[in-house]
């Protein structure tokens, strides 16, 4: 029976609700170590793509990480903020991503017992999971540091090409708050990881909604031990940020269940891109060539339309693939070893 309009699009989320959805098994793998666009088994493409995204980050890591002349004395105040929580996640993500990578392609023997591996802690559910985090984590921050914590000049968007020229120069002459490394920490981020939802192949899962919810509970419950035990930020004041001022726990608490509902929203929204991704991929895909085996008397047509099976591989009324030699059970003989 044909599926109505808003079938369409109501079935595949149904399906996002069923209890298996929420773990973290995958028929496929491999796709981990894939692009969505990639034709073949492994790309060079991909591999250099992954191993940019992980020199990258560890670049604005290093450079987050610097201290400055006004703030030796508190460095280690550094790791309070969620900010750099969110592009050290960045960071190890891409370079978890990159190595898995780098294995599938070079390393067979390795490769074959990560697609295996059904434990719990194997590297691919790891990477999963890191990547759902952060890829939410990172818009999060962007948002809520442009739209509340961030004070600056050049904070509406009509001024946005004043800020990037801004940023630049002030990496080198520090003459304004806004500098380098609050661009990459606060926007680069989001770019980058939304860049790479496009690019990726491993799917997102509605369900999967939680981790992010988690790792945000999870700072809440930092930064409330931290400002019971007396904890300061970077300017002296009694708490990490002041819309999570936990001395005042009604509007501290409002905070928190604010952005965790904005992560819910920010991941539905990924969803539908994750979604638009796939339908652009398989719309590519449609018009690739096949090689034809066989005319058809009835239509003329190179090959019956009938004789061509749901996964695109064409067959001959004698059941023979001429495009792999075994598949779906049916044996070609014309690759059988020689006798």
């Amino acid at each position: 029976r044909k599926m109505t309009k808003l079938q369409v699009i109501v079935h595949p989320v149904r399906k996002e609700f069923r209890r298996k959805r929420c773990g973290f098994d995958h028929d496929t793998p491999d796709d981990f170590v894939k692009s969505q666009w990639q034709t073949c088994t492994k790309s060079m493409a991909y591999l250099f793509y992954r191993w940019f995204m992980a020199l990258f980050f560890i670049a604005v890591v290093v450079e987050s990480m610097w201290p400055q002349a006004d703030d030796e004395s508190s460095y280690w105040l550094y790791f309070i903020y969620m900010t750099n929580w969110g592009i050290w996640m960045c960071m190890l993500t891409n370079l978890l991503g990159a190595i898995l990578v780098t294995i599938w392609h070079y390393h067979p023997e390795y490769s074959d017992k990560l697609l295996n591996m059904q434990a719990w802690l194997s590297p691919f559910r790891i990477y999963w999971s890191m990547h759902i985090i952060t890829l939410v984590l990172s818009i999060v921050i962007t948002i809520i540091y442009w739209s509340i914590l961030y004070d600056g000049k050049y904070s509406s968007i009509i001024s946005a090409p004043k800020l990037l020229i801004s940023c630049l120069l002030s990496s080198v002459a520090n003459e304004s708050a806004l500098d380098a490394t609050n661009v990459l920490t606060h926007g680069f981020n989001s770019i980058c990881m939304f860049i790479d939802l496009w690019i990726v192949a491993h799917p997102l899962r509605l369900l999967h909604v939680f981790l992010p919810v988690v790792f945000g509970i999870v700072y809440a419950i930092f930064s409330y031990i931290y400002q019971m035990c007396g904890g300061i930020n970077k300017k002296g004041k009694p708490y990490i940020y002041h819309v999570i001022d936990w001395s005042q726990p009604r509007s501290a608490f409002i905070t928190v269940v604010g952005v965790l509902v904005l992560s819910c929203c920010i991941y539905a929204l990924l969803f539908v891109f994750f979604k638009l991704r796939l339908f652009l991929s398989r719309s590519c895909r449609q018009g690739s060539f096949v090689l034809p085996t066989t005319s058809s008397k009835k239509s003329g047509k190179a090959v019956d339309d009938k004789e061509i099976n749901q996964n695109g591989i064409q067959h001959s009324s004698s059941r023979i693939s001429m495009v792999l030699g075994n598949y779906a059970g049916y044996e070609n003989q014309a690759y059988a070893p020689s006798s």
